[in-house]
Formats: structure tokens, C-alpha cells, sequence
């Protein structure tokens, strides 16, 4: 058969290389199926999507997807049946897997529905097409429709971690066939190639606000760390790979683990960057990081507020977070701090704790994104519960205002409507980038030409002009209420 893979467009500027979808690619391929990939944020400056489509007129067309992509999903999936009405379509990923029954009804033209972890699902859904479908599919983890009802499966059972040593490497082959994916990766000027790699899946901790559990049941199991390294060799010796992002949730779980890969990654010269949480780095750690070629390490902060992490069930303290930071920067590394602001329970007194911790902290780098409840996390739920949800227009779902055209909030809470959670973001952008600019350009960075030059000229690159001067706009706005605020004060 002919299948087609297609990862829609999504909330980021800087497409990552998508792993996954290339180890679904490698199965299909050693059952000996045809094969193309569509990543649309990859190759539409090269290729129509629609044109791909048609040429290659696919037997199978097979999409993934997280909640920000997956309107798109939708359109795609819908032009597919339209155009190839005998074309078999089947969606997968974490927002089909947390609202598998919804995705059915609502995608016109979708066919399956693959729940939770795909290799041992999509496998033998394969080898039910090819054996003709004289029956119904008895398939774990396969959702579908017979005479309009929607028919639900045993759940597929998660793969061990043996199992996962014994996957296929993904079709990097496929993957990077019209080129490398490039980013930014904060410690280098310019965007350069970037290679992906997941060491190991699941997250044991609870935050309310992740969608983890709706793919990988917050159970943990882990590559061998010479299975990882002969994928990251064979990245390196087949496309000169240096630098690399590991994907995994909480790469730091076990010591043990980290020095044995830290160990054995150092003689590969390459340069790479980790999410870690805080409790569970220590400065041994840390340093064996940053001598085997770990530039930097990103951090769940999310808020500056003791009440505020307990609500989102963070389990860390601000304490902890500081400790962190220290030994992280003092270990040589990019320390990276990852807010939220929005957050159940949270009011604008906490936004401002948030950002005045963060500058105690001495984060190398920030971010700030909105609380948006993902289908699969509590947050949801909560939000759901209480008639907290603004919108189910998938299009608007996407944690980040310079994102998207007139995009707004999905969701209020008990303390913040919609129009005080943009506040509160652009208030704590403001402060980050007002802390930034004068680290890298000095007190006077508006006399700088480099800050002109890479923050005004890249950003608009990346984003384009009527989003970068609504972002403008919006900070001005924020930075004025505030001064007005202390006057009056």
C-alpha cells in the first residue's frame, strides 16, 4: 500500500523534527509499504501539500497530532476523503487519544482512530488492510465506525521498555529527506540544524496541567542508554549532527542513568539540551551535564507563588527552584525558566510574584506561555466542571498570543478572566524581556545596533510584521498600565 504521513502545522516558529511519526514510518516500511511524509511546517515553502496529495494518491493517509494542530488535522483529513474517497484515514496522537469518541464525530472522512501508544496498534492495523478487512478490526487501541456506531477497543497495553530497545530507529532517512530542521537553540546566534532524540517515555509527577497520562499513563519506561547512543551516532555519522534536543519529560529521574549516559555521550562531541525538574538534579549531576556537552537545561517554574504550585500539584518548592538555578548556572549552563501564567487559583498579585522570582533566580533565559486546560489533563476537567471553558474552537487552541491571528484566551478561571490572563502575560513578557535585554545589550540596549539586529530583524522574521507589532502594542499597553499603577499607588 501507499501511505501518506502528515504532521500539521503547529503553535511554534521552529519545527521539531518529528521522531515519532518516524518510527511509525520504519514499521510501515518493513512490511514493505510505499511511502511519503508531509511535515507542513517543514516543507510548505517546498512543496503544496494538496499537489504531495494527489501525485502521490495514498491508499492509507495517516495523521498525528497534539490539541494546537489539530484543526488542522481536521481540514487535512476532510481534503483527503474529499479528493480520494476510497483513501483509508486513521489519526492518532494526544488530543485524538484524550477525546478518542469527540475526534471521531468530528472529523467528516476519518475512518480509525488510533488510542494511546501507536507502534503496536498501527502495526497490525496495517496488516488488517492488507489482509483485506473481510471483518471488523479486533484491534487494541483501535477506535472506529460500523453502521454509524462508534465502536470502542480494548485498550492497547503500553510497550516495556525492552520493547522499546527493539523498535525500529526512526526513518531519519524519510525525516530529513529535503533537508535538516533548523532552529535557534538559545545558546547559538543563529538557527542551526537540530536533531531529536527520546530517551526515554512517561512522567510519574501529576501537574494538572499536562495531558502526559493520555498517551503514556504517567508510567515510565526507558531506552538503554546504548540503544540511545546508537541512534545519536548514527545521526551524527549520516548528517553530521551536533546539536541535539532530548525530548523526554523529566530526563533527570534517575542519577544513575545520567551518569551512565553522560559517560558515554562525551565522546560524541555534540552539544545538546534536556528538561530536567528541579528536585531531582543535584550539583554531581549538574556538572557531569555540562562536561558531556549539555548547554542547557529548561525548568518547570511556572509560578513564583508557594499557593499556586500546590494547586497545579508541582510538587516542588520555591526553595528547590532556587537551588536548582544556582547549581545549574554555576555548573557552566543555560539555565531556562518555564512560566505559565493563568493558572487555577492564581490572581495578578501571583503574576507579579512570578516575575520578581524569576529575576531572583537568575534564570539565564524565560518564557511565559497561558494556561491552556489540553483535552487528557485536570486542568480540563476542572475547567469543564465549572464552566470555565470559552471555546471549543479547536483553530484558537494554542497557548501563545504572537502565535496566531485574534487569538485569545480559551479558558478563564476562579481569578482571571480572559482579558486579565492576556495582561498578565504581556505584563510578565514585559519584565522578561526588559531583564534580558539589558543582561545581553546593557542598561542602554536601545542605543545598541545588535539589539536591533537580532532581536528586531529575527523576530520579524520568524513571526511576521502584524504579529510582532500586535505583540508591541500589547506591551506597550501593559507597561504603561503598570507605571500608571505605581502612581497612583
Amino acid at each position: 500500500m501507499k501511505i501518506l504521513f502528515y504532521y500539521p502545522t503547529s503553535c511554534s516558529t521552529e519545527p521539531e523534527p518529528t521522531g515519532g511519526i518516524g518510527i511509525l514510518i520504519a514499521i510501515a516500511r518493513e512490511l514493505g509499504h510505499e511511502i511519503e511524509f508531509y511535515d507542513y511546517d517543514h516543507h510548505r515553502k517546498l512543496f503544496n501539500f494538496e499537489d504531495i496529495f494527489k501525485e502521490f494518491n495514498p491508499d492509507v493517509f495517516a495523521v498525528s497530532c497534539m490539541t494546537p494542530q489539530y484543526y488542522f488535522a481536521q481540514q487535512a483529513i476532510s481534503f483527503a476523503k474529499e479528493k480520494s474517497p476510497s483513501c483509508i484515514t486513521i489519526i492518532g496522537g494526544p488530543h485524538a487519544s484524550a477525546l478518542p469518541v469527540e475526534t471521531l464525530q468530528e472529523i467528516n472522512g476519518l475512518d480509525f482512530l488510533c488510542e494511546g501508544e501507536g507502534e503496536k496498534t498501527f502495526k497490525d492495523f496495517l496488516n488488517y488492510l492488507e489482509q483485506g478487512q473481510n471483518s471488523s478490526p479486533d484491534i487494541s487501541g483501535l477506535y472506529y465506525k460500523k453502521n454509524g456506531k462508534i465502536i470502542v477497543p480494548k485498550p492497547q497495553t503500553l510497550l516495556t521498555s525492552a520493547e522499546l530497545d527493539n523498535l525500529p530507529m526512526a526513518a531519519w532517512d524519510v525525516i530529513f529527506k529535503h533537508g535538516p530542521y533548523k532552529q535557534k537553540v538559545n545558546y547559538t546566534e543563529d538557527a542551526v540544524p537540530v536533531f531529536s532524540v527520546i530517551t526515554a517515555r512517561g512522567c510519574p509527577y501529576e501537574c494538572t496541567f499536562c495531558d502526559e497520562k493520555s498517551i503514556w499513563k504517567r508510567k515510565i519506561r526507558e531506552r538503554s542508554i546504548e540503544n540511545v547512543i546508537k541512534e545519536i551516532q548514527y545521526l551524527v555519522q549520516n548528517y553530521k549532527a551536533e546539536h541535539f534536543n532530548i525530548l523526554d519529560d523529566t530526563f533527570t529521574m534517575k542519577a544513575e542513568r545520567v551518569k551512565e549516559f553522560c559517560s558515554k555521550v562525551k565522546a560524541l562531541n555534540i552539544s545538546y539540551r534536556i528538561t530536567a525538574k528541579v528536585n531531582t538534579v543535584n550539583s554531581e549531576m549538574l556538572e557531569a551535564l555540562a562536561g558531556s556537552g549539555c548547554k542547557l537545561v529548561a525548568y518547570g517554574v511556572e509560578s513564583g507563588d508557594e499557593n499556586v504550585l500546590k494547586i497545579m500539584k508541582k510538587h516542588q518548592s520555591l526553595d528547590s527552584v532556587r537551588k536548582a538555578f544556582e547549581l545549574t548556572n554555576n555548573a557552566g549552563m543555560t539555565s531556562y525558566a518555564l512560566c505559565m501564567v493563568g493558572n487555577i487559583g492564581e490572581d495578578f498579585e501571583a503574576v507579579k510574584k512570578t516575575a520578581q522570582f524569576v529575576k531572583d533566580i537568575n534564570a539565564t533565559l524565560f518564557s511565559a506561555a497561558i494556561m491552556t486546560p489540553y483535552p487528557g489533563s485536570e486542568n480540563y476537567k476542572i475547567c469543564e466542571q465549572n464552566n470555565w471553558i470559552i471555546t471549543k474552537d479547536w483553530s484558537k487552541w494554542c497557548p501563545s498570543p504572537i502565535r496566531l491571528k485574534n487569538w485569545e484566551p480559551v479558558a478563564r478561571t476562579d481569578k482571571m478572566d480572559k482579558e486579565l490572563m492576556l495582561k498578565s502575560y504581556y505584563y510578565l513578557n514585559n519584565r522578561f524581556m526588559y531583564i534580558r535585554f539589558r543582561r545581553r545589550y546593557g542598561t542602554f540596549y536601545l542605543l545598541n545596533p545588535n539589539f536591533y539586529r537580532t532581536e528586531i530583524l529575527k523576530r520579524l522574521q520568524g513571526i511576521g510584521l502584524t504579529a510582532f507589532l500586535k505583540h508591541i502594542i500589547q506591551l506597550i499597553k501593559v507597561s504603561f498600565s503598570n507605571n500608571s499603577t505605581k502612581q497612583e499607588s
